[in-house]
Order: structure tokens, then C-alpha cells, then sequence
């Protein structure tokens, strides 16, 4: 496994639907909207200009809302997880 840095962020994407269910194949330039996925790792924050760190207000295992294209692309375990700055993140899914 590994482990998010400062105000970073790795999430397991959801699952998206390829096709229609008439069968047709989406793009993924066609999937550009905000996606969801579960928070795997969170940095401790962001560093300020005193050296002091201030949160995040994420966690580990929250459902979130995030624009796909401010992600980089990791494979661990033939697993894929995105990594990207917690400011990417629109919004936490309360279930």
C-alpha cells in the first residue's frame, strides 16, 4: 500500500457504467463530469508559512466527489487509484 503526502489524496474510483443500456459504448471524453470514489489515503495537510499544518478535514474511508481530470493515474496491485491535490475534491458523500 502507500501512503498520501502533505495535501495529497489517493482514491479508489467507483465503478462507471462503459456502456448505455442499449449497448452503446461511452467514451471517457465523454465521462468528463465529476466522478465518485472512496478516500484510500490523505496527506497530514498542507503545509503553512509558519510550518504548522492545517488539515485537510478528509478521511480514510469517506465517499467523495472529485473532477477526474486534475488526477494522476497510479496501478498498484493491478489496482488503479488516482492521486491528486484535496482542493480537486467538490464535495463528501453522507450516506
Amino acid at each position: 500500500m502507500f501512503n498520501a503526502l502533505e495535501n495529497k489524496v489517493i482514491i479508489k474510483i467507483d465503478e462507471v457504467e462503459e456502456t448505455t443500456e442499449s449497448g452503446l459504448f461511452i467514451p471517457d471524453t465523454a465521462t468528463a463530469m465529476p466522478e465518485t470514489g472512496v478516500v484510500v489515503s490523505v496527506g497530514p495537510g498542507r503545509i503553512a508559512m509558519d510550518g504548522s499544518i492545517i488539515p485537510t478535514g478528509i478521511k480514510a474511508g469517506d465517499k467523495v466527489i472529485f473532477e477526474r481530470r486534475a488526477a494522476q493515474k497510479v496501478e498498484l496491485d493491478e489496482e488503479e487509484y488516482l492521486v491528486f491535490l484535496t482542493d480537486h475534491i467538490l464535495a463528501i458523500v453522507e450516506e
